[in-house]
């Protein structure tokens, strides 16, 4: 600890209450750093622990001293706490040791590791749910790309901004309703209001679908905790939530997960190169709430007028990730450039899979001939069934 600049941790516990029946159904640790007993801010820890590369070792500090508290207080039933994991501890799928044997907790993974890395977050989620953890995305409507995202890593629960909250209604409020009641329906997902502290956000926390919540109007974190029996997560509907909890297929392409259950169709490069198009014109539409995911097999394929379309996205604030073989497309931050084996399937694909907070839709191709070098005919299929383009996401941010 004294490498981090302070000599003692505590963790404290906050009350998460079922909205309707005011039972304390869980608690969030939160755990908090004290030098010569005077408080050191978490933000100022973080920065400096960003700084110097040591915020997995952070993290492991306050995992481990969560974990000590709990059991102390009695919180052993299953999904009883709520415990917070930065973004960085779960690069490239890795998941903080102190999880692998901890009791099943309730892992909470900022908005920013949604929209940060998601092919990462894809496989720390698989391992935080073998080791028998449920997901909360936290701080939901921070950014819009968020709610695009949430399909893509299934969480069980949901918790909403508390400036979401706090503020007055607007149409970002309304957009975000929407979004999370058709997420919360398809999945039978939880959701979470925080920063309740008036009767005011209470109703509008019902209004944003939540049936739990947590603020100072129902206890402020403290070093004591009542034994509480943990979140339960509903039954999601067959084919919903629990196809998309495990990484897909190794080598599974959009072409492969659509064809089964869609026979492809026959259309030349002219036609598709025009429904591409008309799909990241309807990712523009949805600027910073759209996630657009395209292969170009050969980065040669994006000329220029390509390379000022995506650009232009870009400026909109969409999530952009493109996949090419031989070198990197070479978009600029914050596009993801991601090079591909030329052994890979999914270099033989012409893959556009766009997801927005109210439309999904994915257009994925093989040319029949590939001799003929992008001038012959491809087999297609362009689908809005939104289970479907989610798993087509999912298997391109696995690689």
């Amino acid at each position: 600890m004294q490498s981090f600049g302070f000599d003692r941790l505590v963790t404290n516990f906050q009350p998460i209450v079922n909205i309707d029946s005011g039972v304390v159904v869980a608690h969030e640790a939160l755990s908090r750093a004290f030098s010569d007993g005077v408080p050191i801010s978490p933000d100022r820890l973080l920065h400096e622990a960003y700084q110097r590369g040591t915020v997995a070792e952070l993290d492991t500090l306050f995992l481990e001293s969560a974990l000590r508290a709990a059991e102390a207080q009695g919180l052993v039933s299953p999904h009883s706490v709520f415990v917070n994991v930065e973004p960085v501890s779960l690069v490239d799928g890795r998941i903080p040791a102190a999880l692998l044997g901890a009791p099943p907790l309730v892992v909470e993974i900022t908005e920013r590791a949604l929209t940060g890395d998601p092919g990462s977050l894809l496989a720390a989620t698989a391992a935080l749910r073998a080791a028998g953890h449920l997901i909360a995305a936290d701080d939901l409507g921070a950014e819009a790309a968020s709610l695009a995202l949430l399909p893509l890593f299934a969480p069980e629960i949901v918790k909403l901004d508390m400036n979401l909250i706090a503020r007055q209604p607007d149409r970002t409020a309304a957009m975000m309703m929407t979004a999370i009641a058709a997420y919360a329906e398809r999945t039978a997902s939880i959701v979470l209001a925080e920063g309740v502290e008036t009767a005011e956000h209470i109703t509008r926390a019902r209004v944003l679908g939540a049936s739990l919540a947590q603020g100072w109007y129902f206890g402020r974190p403290d070093e004591s905790a009542q034994v509480s029996p943990g979140v339960t997560v509903r039954q999601s509907r067959p084919g919903r939530h629990s196809s998309v909890s495990a990484l897909p297929e190794p080598n599974i392409t959009p072409f492969d997960v659509v064809t089964p259950g869609a026979p492809a169709k026959v259309g030349d490069r002219a036609m598709l190169l025009q429904v591409s198009m008309l799909l990241e014109e309807r990712a523009a539409a949805s600027a910073d709430s759209a996630v657009l995911l395209a292969t170009f097999q050969a980065h040669d394929n994006i000329n220029a007028t390509a390379r000022h379309r995506y650009e232009r996205l870009l400026d909109t604030g969409c999530l952009l990730t493109v996949y090419s073989t031989g070198t990197s497309a070479g978009l600029p931050h914050p596009a993801r450039n991601v090079v591909l084996s030329e052994t890979d399937p999914l270099a033989s694909e012409w893959d556009v899979v766009l997801l927005t907070a109210d439309y999904a839709a994915a257009l994925t191709a093989r040319e029949i001939d590939p001799t003929h070098e992008g001038q012959g005919l491809y087999e297609f299929v362009l689908t809005t069934n939104r289970h479907l383009v989610t798993r087509c996401a999912r298997a391109l941010l696995s690689r």
